[in-house]
């Protein structure tokens, strides 16, 4: 008799201690984070944590996905170094076990050559991510030194980022560093930009209605020049 081949199945998230506790440190940052007094952070805050604490309550398999660079990931070591003498500490070596693992994108059909070398995203959880959920996307978006991520929105979506490391500016309204923590209220218009002299680190969740979310497509605000 001939042996079945047998495929190994996908571990369970909490099997996956890496990602388990770079969920866990999500977890926290969106329980501890100041709100600063107002309404609509502390509710996106709030519904975050919850449905993270559903999604892992559940357990469910992770997706076994390929990694992948981009030019713009020769500046992670960089940042993650720059994230550990930071109040981010934690999360930041948390989220370096994960780094050989993750999936670096870009999003974006047609992207100009300079931005193309200095940006990138990975989905940690969401449609796309390592842990599958419909409703919340979490994950990681690195700028390179000088980037300048051009004026777009996401209709539907509520966004808000927590700087690991690095300084960025958004809409010019003032500099942000770890562990602050930026809010976009769904179809806000926003434009970040980065310090000339490091790269900046930034994780980020995503909440709205699974058709929202699911539907989502990436898309500048302005036409870019040629």
């Amino acid at each position: 008799m001939t042996a079945e081949l047998q495929t190994p199945a996908s571990p369970l998230l909490a099997e996956d201690t890496d990602l388990f506790y770079l969920l866990r440190e999500f977890e926290t940052a969106y329980r501890y984070a100041p709100t600063g007094g107002s309404a609509p952070i502390r509710a996106h805050m709030r519904m975050v944590r919850e449905r993270l604490a559903k999604i892992m309550k559940a357990n469910p398999p992770i997706r076994l996905t390929e990694p992948a660079t981009l030019p713009v990931t020769s500046h992670l070591g960089r940042a993650l170094d720059n994230g550990e003498r930071e109040p981010t500490e934690v999360f930041v070596r948390t989220t370096a076990k994960m780094a050989p693992r993750l999936r670096w994108e870009y999003g974006y059909e047609n992207l100009r050559p300079a931005l193309a070398r200095k940006y990138g995203y990975a989905d940690i959880l969401g449609p796309a991510g390592h842990v599958a959920a419909s409703d919340l996307v979490l994950g990681f978006v690195l700028f390179a030194p000088g980037c300048v991520y051009p004026s777009h929105r996401h209709d539907g979506v509520t966004e808000s980022y927590t700087i690991l490391s690095g300084a960025v500016s958004e809409n010019d309204l003032g500099v942000f560093r770890p562990p602050s923590m930026i809010f976009n209220a769904a179809g806000t218009t926003h434009t970040i930009r980065t310090s000339i002299h490091e790269p900046a680190l930034l994780a980020y969740a995503w909440t709205g209605t699974p058709e929202a979310i699911t539907g989502h497509t990436m898309k500048f605000t302005r036409a870019r020049k040629k």
